[in-house]
């Protein structure tokens, strides 16, 4: 007479999770029958504790079947499908894991090129520190986004840590056109702010919205590039509302 090895408690549970906590013979589930572990196989007749010859049981299933070996394969056919399924769940959790790994790997490959680019265009090579913000900058932006961005960060201020702590920000708008801050009205304004002693920001970007209305962003970046203090832009910008919004009533 075959030995009798107890069924861990680990593979019970395996057991009941596969068969969903339900007797694969009346289909009554927990808690409403108590649950046991029945040999497909009885192990007087041989059979093993392996998984395959495991199935859920209620116990008054389990005592009525006593040791008599089940009459067809159907459950067997069954739980080898769902083992195969589960195999294959397994394999593709596998695939996830690698394909996680490589992107993490062009992620590296993207912050290697957006470092390289910056320090070409400035002259200063980015620390580690740096490397891993730029890091996961890459998660949230395009490369072509973040390239954009930096080339606006590094024309607009002429401070290099500056620029490179903008790049994401202006990121941001790059990859978000639709967003209601206009980023070239920004882009103008921070001509503005790195040119001029003093500079309103909030009133500043106020003119340019209004007279953006009237005026090609060409010429208002010229206007930020050539005035020579706050005074003169605001003269500037109010001359260019009053008299374009004028015309405007004249001609409606």
């Amino acid at each position: 007479m075959a030995n009798r090895k107890t069924i861990s408690k680990k593979l019970r549970f395996e057991v009941f999770k596969r068969d969903s906590f339900t007797c694969q013979y009346c289909g009554k589930t927990a808690p409403d029958v108590i649950l046991e572990v029945d040999h497909i196989n009885p192990v007087s007749k041989g059979g093993t504790n392996d998984l395959l010859n495991l199935i859920t049981s209620c116990r008054d299933c389990n005592r009525g079947k006593s040791d008599r070996k089940l009459s067809d394969d159907s459950m067997v056919t069954k739980q080898q499908k769902e083992l195969e399924e589960l195999q294959e769940k397994r394999n593709q959790i596998d695939m996830m894991l690698e394909w996680r790994e490589e992107l993490k790997s062009l992620d590296d490959d993207v912050a290697e090129i957006l470092c390289a680019e910056f320090e070409k265009a400035t002259g200063y090579g980015v620390k580690e520190h740096g490397k891993k913000q730029v890091k996961k900058w890459v998660k949230k932006y395009k490369l072509k986004d973040l390239l954009e961005a930096m080339d606006r960060s590094i024309i607009q201020y002429p401070n290099v840590y500056k620029a490179f702590d903008m790049i994401p920000r202006i990121a941001y708008y790059v990859a978000n056109p639709e967003t209601t801050i206009d980023t070239d009205l920004y882009y103008i304004s921070g001509i503005l702010n790195n040119r001029l002693y003093y500079y309103n920001k909030p009133v500043g970007i106020n003119y340019l919205k209004r007279a953006s209305k009237y005026i090609d962003k060409d010429y208002l970046t010229e206007v930020a590039k050539t005035v020579k203090n706050w005074t003169e832009f605001k003269e500037i910008m109010e001359y260019i509302i009053e008299i374009e919004a004028g015309y405007e009533q004249n001609n409606c």
